[in-house]
């Protein structure tokens, strides 16, 4: 998928301000026609042409409308019939394209709503949601009819769904439940997010999604989540604070719930000894990471300290094994541990999680995988996140880099969905601009093609390539074909490099296999940006110079500057001789996130 820049377009506008209006004629066949009625003749060409079933020579009369007639009144109308003609033809992602450009370039016609409503559902159907949703951003839908807005709403959310971002997707169903009339449609958006709020979304996730709700079930439903996750960790004031927000009349099922959880938050009181469980690999191939987070906690609660952390510690050893984790989780809660902190292996943490869940004791786990938050409110996953990552890029861009254009080229992956979703989200809410989205398929060495289409090479036609490739050709001797190459028809040609950044969400050892390629499509003198899977030794082995200025997060730099990471690195330097590594910084922020629950006498098992 190609975002064309607009500087061509834009040059055009120019001139014809500066000349004081629009186009008042065309030649057509030697003859100078008025502009409008040229405009109608090629329209009305091409629909009998369509009519006679003659959907290549439509498409031909189509595209010459569109290159010659830019300034018509009548133009939003060819977009649209040239969109349908190359659906008929099979040429589907043309089709969503054209409509997309449309309600792009041409928000105001009565035909936008409608384009981007086929728009979306022939990227939905192409498997790309994330084309889709940017479609849908575009519908124009407060003046639209109570049934479009259902259309559009109901299509957000099914995008936003299969595009992984299910933040988005309670929004959307929220809108859609407002505007639907039909019950039964009523009942089955209320099962949906029901399903998504209370087992897909964390709480910072909920808690997002509520500041951009409409008022209504939906919105209810989110705090009533809230305060039920609220009061199982303790927090009942927070539980009342959410419960209080609530309407005075409920739905029956609702009302009755906030009965239940305004007595619960008003009658529980926590008491009793704080008991934090670890389950942590300290043997087998995996101990040198549960090692250096156990360090982390202990240092952390300070246990060997002069005034220690008043907790009761209980350790096991999972030996990064799963089998283990029957026996170690009924030990642990038998136990009444109050949280665990581990298990540090995604497929370990898996079959943690419903112990802790049936027993309502908090889990937080340094284990990578970000799904794992959707099968229980009481897991808690630790370290950088791809929002808290596309964040610290975005800073970067706005306040170092002063970047504000920028390109995505991405696996399409769960993991590169979703860091692509993030990104382009953020950059578009601090008002910067996404000019190309590209996609390709995961563990790639070659991405040549998805390249050429991010900097518009497949989309340039024939006559384009031929002028491009003289181009190139008059390069290789640049003084001596100056002026050739200075000429109007040589200039303004892709690849369009039209973007400060690029952002490439994948391994270090991939996107060092990746970067080469750039240069060879001239994608140069603009940052290359990454995440924290950068942070490794091969981008730069096999990247070469290539990787050189390569910006990316880090979850942790022991020799940062920063005065609670010096202390730490510090302290911990001197307490066990090593500096700290990552695993020992999330075993550190995971205990002083827990000291402030601690109330009992300290003591350690093993």
């Amino acid at each position: 998928m190609r975002i064309f820049p607009r500087r061509l377009w834009l040059v055009a506008a120019l001139a014809l301000v500066l000349g004081g209006c629009a186009p008042t004629s065309i030649m057509r066949d030697g003859v100078e026609v008025p502009y409008e009625q040229a405009a109608s003749e090629d329209l009305d060409r091409a629909r009998r042409l369509v009519e006679k079933r003659d959907l290549a020579g439509s498409q031909q009369a189509l595209e010459r409308f569109v290159a010659e007639l830019q300034y018509s009144r009548q133009l939003d109308q060819a977009r649209f019939l040239l969109a349908e003609v190359y659906e008929a033809r099979g040429q589907r992602e043309r089709a969503a394209m054209t409509w997309e450009k449309l309600v792009r370039e041409q928000n105001s016609s009565p035909l936008a709503l409608e384009a981007s409503i086929r728009s979306a559902e022939t990227f939905l159907e192409l498997g790309r949601p994330e084309l889709a949703m940017r479609a849908l951003r575009r519908a124009p839908v407060r003046a639209a009819k109570v049934d479009d807005r259902v259309r559009v709403f109901r299509l957000r959310a099914d995008a936003a769904r299969a595009a992984g971002d299910y933040e988005e997707t309670v929004r959307a169903l929220a809108f859609t439940r407002r505007d639907v009339e039909d019950d039964e449609t009523r009942r089955e958006v209320d099962l949906e997010v029901q399903e998504l709020v209370q087992g897909r979304l964390r709480n910072s996730e909920l808690q997002a999604v509520l500041r951009g709700l409409p008022r209504g079930p939906v919105h209810d439903a989110v705090l009533l989540e809230l305060a039920a996750r609220s009061l199982s960790e303790g927090a009942n004031g927070d539980a009342l604070d959410y419960l209080d927000r609530l309407p005075v009349t409920l739905r029956p099922a609702e009302d009755a719930r906030r009965k239940q959880l305004r007595r619960l938050a008003l009658s529980t009181v926590r008491s009793g000894a704080f008991t934090l469980g670890l389950a942590l690999p300290l043997s087998g191939p995996y101990k040198t990471f549960g090692q250096s987070v156990l360090r982390g906690v202990v240092a952390g609660l300070d246990l060997y300290g002069d005034q220690p952390t008043p907790i009761q510690v209980v350790v096991r050893d999972t030996e990064g094994d799963p089998d283990r984790i029957p026996a170690i989780m009924s030990d642990l809660l038998s136990r009444e541990v109050h949280a665990i902190v581990g298990p540090m292996r995604s497929v370990v943490a898996e079959q943690a999680i419903p112990y802790a869940d049936r027993a309502g004791v908090p889990i937080l786990s340094p284990a990578p995988r970000e799904d794992l938050s959707s099968l229980s409110p009481y897991y808690f996953r630790l370290g950088l996140g791809a929002t808290e990552q596309v964040e610290v890029l975005a800073d970067y861009a706005e306040r170092i880099a002063k970047k504000r254009t920028f390109a995505i080229l991405y696996p399409r992956d769960d993991y590169g969905r979703r860091f692509k979703n993030r990104f382009w989200d953020v950059m578009e809410e601090r008002g910067w601009r996404i000019v190309g989205v590209e996609g390709y398929t995961p563990g790639a060495v070659d991405v040549q093609e998805e390249i050429n289409r991010l900097v518009g090479l497949s989309y340039a036609n024939p006559a384009e390539r031929r002028r491009s490739a003289e181009r190139d050709s008059l390069r290789k001797r640049h003084n001596q074909n100056r002026e050739r190459l200075s000429s109007p028809e040589l200039t303004g040609l892709p690849p369009y490099v039209d973007f400060d950044a690029i952002f490439i969400p994948d391994t270090a050892e991939r996107a060092a296999l990746i970067l080469p390629q750039l240069r060879f499509f001239d994608i140069t003198g603009v940052a290359v940006l990454g995440t924290n899977d950068w942070k490794n030794e091969k981008l730069l082995e096999i990247g070469g110079l290539e990787a050189r200025g390569a910006l990316f997060s880090a979850a942790f730099f022991a020799d940062s500057n920063t005065p609670e990471t010096r202390a730490f690195s510090d302290s911990y330097r001197a307490q066990f001789g090593i500096a700290p590594d990552l695993s020992a910084a999330v075993g550190y922020d995971a205990a002083l996130l827990l000291r402030s629950t601690s109330c009992a006498p300290q003591s350690t098992e093993h």
